[in-house]
């Protein structure tokens, strides 16, 4: 136990003691460590401790409290906590209350926890409050604050802590305030409003923005006026002055980026300083659904949330990259290609789209019970051997050989790191913390570990003045990104375009100038090699995925990781039963379809499809529809970075 406590002392960054209002023997040991944040209760002898870990945490950010004006006043009865006024921290006006000269530091995470349901997990949201109130300045206590939220930024996102900044002693406040790293670029977000049912912007602004403003990242939004726009937009602007592209909709406006991007000469450097994020507002998203069961995230039970989370983690994973040849066009692919059943499904059900993601299901009996047969040639290069690649993760870049000791305390207006000794507490009907958050009673922590309860408040003491409690609130889950504090800008419809408007399909214009890698294999106009093998008949289905899944409810490629160089290639010949199809479909959710009769699932470098003259049918590419025709594709590992847990 003691060669423990010295680890665990000598990776402590910071320390501090903090207490409770109504517990008058219980206070905590809080101290920050390259793994987390760790709460040491120390209540009447008894002695817990919960940490919650750095991968948890999202961000954090210093405010002051409001002064309280007669309409909001917090001793009326009849107060509730949708009423409670809100701390924010840009307030123009500078009407803070003067005699609480208290600094909050709240620290965002999103603990994963076990439901009840046996395997279920979610992520729960957590605010811990740390109210410095040591001194009798703000100015110092917001030198406290400010110094625990630079050393959490740092280890977010994994940079050495500058040392110099985290002296108690250093007296430029304002740039301690302006330390921290990563802050200077907002992220590029584009969102496509009729995405799924048509509600992408309602979802951003209540359930997506609040997190990204936790984290303390600003970012520009742009709403798309139509088809192609997203593409145009990544094509004609200067995105280097962003510090990642998120998509907002399904996964056609991410494919509108990815070609974007394409479609610029600096192709390279793009798709090497700017990592792609998606957060699934459409059907079928399936990009997002592969990036979170690749990290084995809980997407199921609350994708927008996992989904969100991904992209204020500031962590990046390559993604393999798929070049598609047509007779007239090239695109660049993340997810999927597909030729006959399911093309049809994802093309013919667009007129079903205002329910959402059900719309698959209802056209998949349709197509069942009228099923279609497709005569052509399929060409594949096989993969030789499939060898398991670990997706790259970012190491922690800080300085662990450093052998400094525990940040020490300020010491500008007392010299006592535990202050909680004697020390009398004041009551004060200013004073609602109790009856909006929840304490850290014993129930807090559960034997496993587990942390409950959506507000932990802790503050610290003073030695000089008697407590002077003000009105202060961080519970209310009503705030919008309106009330957040953030620089983001929100670009609505009303702005001029500065594109033209394109056709309704992803060909677009047809002189449109691709860049990217070049191709390894034979032209689509000459034979193929003969290391290819070839498949010439009838078939039900062709489709070649490189992800696992191509749609929330549809594993298609279970064996597929984001980066492991292979083309998944699904291929149904004609003479499959509908019964075998139906077991096909109803397998398709867990990955069971590969058992059927008539299914055969090939690992594949490259493929070539080649229908059969006068057949008119339905090709996409990442669900979007392509010219029909002669079509080939080739796989280029981790050729892009997508944000992920």
């Amino acid at each position: 136990m003691m060669e423990e406590d010295a680890q665990v002392s000598a990776s402590t960054l910071l320390e501090e003691t903090f207490y409770i209002t109504s517990k008058k023997n219980t206070f905590y040991k809080v101290k920050l460590t390259e793994k987390g944040l760790s709460l040491q209760k120390e209540s009447n002898g008894s002695t817990k401790t919960e940490t919650i870990t750095l991968s948890d945490i999202i961000g954090c950010r210093c405010m002051r409290s409001k002064r309280k004006t007669p309409s909001s006043c917090t001793c009326r009865p009849g107060i509730s906590k949708s009423q409670a006024q809100l701390v924010e921290s840009n307030e123009t006006s500078h009407n803070w209350d003067e005699m609480d000269t208290s600094a909050y530091l709240y620290i965002y995470a999103y603990i994963l926890k076990k439901a009840r349901v046996k395997g279920a997990r979610r992520r729960e949201r957590t605010t811990i409050t740390l109210r410095f109130r040591s001194f009798d300045k703000y100015d110092d206590n917001l030198r406290e604050a400010s110094r625990w939220r630079l050393a959490i930024k740092c280890l977010i996102i994994k940079v050495p802590i500058p040392k110099n900044f985290m002296s108690p002693s250093h007296g430029n406040l304002e740039a301690l305030l302006n330390a921290c790293p990563d802050e200077q670029r907002k992220l590029l977000v584009l969102l496509n409003p009729k995405s799924g049912p048509g509600r992408g912007r309602e979802i951003f602004q209540r359930r997506i923005h609040p997190i990204i403003a936790e984290a303390e990242k600003p970012c520009d939004v742009h709403i798309t006026k139509h088809s192609n726009y997203a593409r145009d937009f990544i094509r004609t602007r200067d995105i280097h002055q962003w510090s990642g592209i998120l998509s907002i909709g399904g996964d056609g406006i991410f494919f509108e980026v990815l070609n974007g991007i394409f479609e610029r000469p600096d192709w390279a450097e793009v798709l090497n300083d700017l990592p792609l994020g998606i957060i699934p507002c459409g059907s079928g998203n399936g990009l997002a659904k592969s990036i979170a069961y690749a990290k084995q995230e809980p997407y199921d039970s609350n994708p927008i949330l996992v989904s969100a989370l991904s992209v204020v983690k500031g962590k990046c994973t390559p993604i393999d990259l798929v070049r598609v040849e047509t007779r007239n066009h090239i695109f660049y692919s993340s997810l999927s290609v597909g030729w006959g059943f399911i093309a049809d499904i994802d093309i013919e059900s667009e007129r079903l789209r205002a329910i959402g993601g059900q719309r698959f299901t209802i056209w998949s009996l349709a197509r069942l019970i009228g099923l279609r047969i497709y005569r052509g040639t399929i060409s594949y290069l096989p993969c030789d051997k499939i060898a398991s690649i670990e997706c790259k993760t970012n190491g922690n870049l800080y300085d662990k050989n450093s052998n400094e000791e525990i940040i020490a305390h300020s010491k500008s207006y007392g010299d006592n790191l535990d202050r909680y000794c004697g020390v009398k507490e004041a009551k004060s009907y200013h004073d609602v913390l109790d009856s909006i958050t929840n304490d850290l009673s014993d129930n807090y922590l559960f034997d496993e570990g587990e942390v409950i309860g959506e507000n932990i408040s802790l503050e610290t003491e003073i030695q000089t003045r008697t407590r002077l409690d003000s009105f202060y609130s961080t519970t209310s889950k009503k705030s919008t990104y309106f009330s957040t504090g953030s620089n983001s800008t929100y670009h609505s419809l009303d702005e001029n375009a500065s594109v033209a408007q394109n056709d309704n399909d992803c060909n677009g214009d047809s002189n449109r100038i691709m860049y990217g890698p070049s191709s390894t294999i034979p032209a689509l106009t000459t034979q193929v090699s003969s290391n290819w093998t070839q498949i010439k008949g009838e078939f039900v289905a062709v489709h070649a995925a490189y992800q696992s899944h191509i749609g929330e409810d549809a594993f298609i490629a279970p064996q597929a990781k984001l980066a492991d160089g292979v083309i998944w290639l699904l291929i149904i010949k004609a003479g499959i039963t509908r019964t075998n199809m139906l077991q096909f479909l109803l397998g398709l959710n867990t990955g069971t379809h590969l058992n059927c009769n008539g299914v055969d699932m090939i690992p594949v470098k490259a493929f070539r499809i080649e229908p059969e003259e006068g057949i008119v049918g339905n090709m996409t590419v990442d669900g979007e529809k392509v010219d029909y025709g002669p079509l080939q594709a080739e796989i280029f590992p981790s050729l892009a970075s997508v944000m992920s847990p």
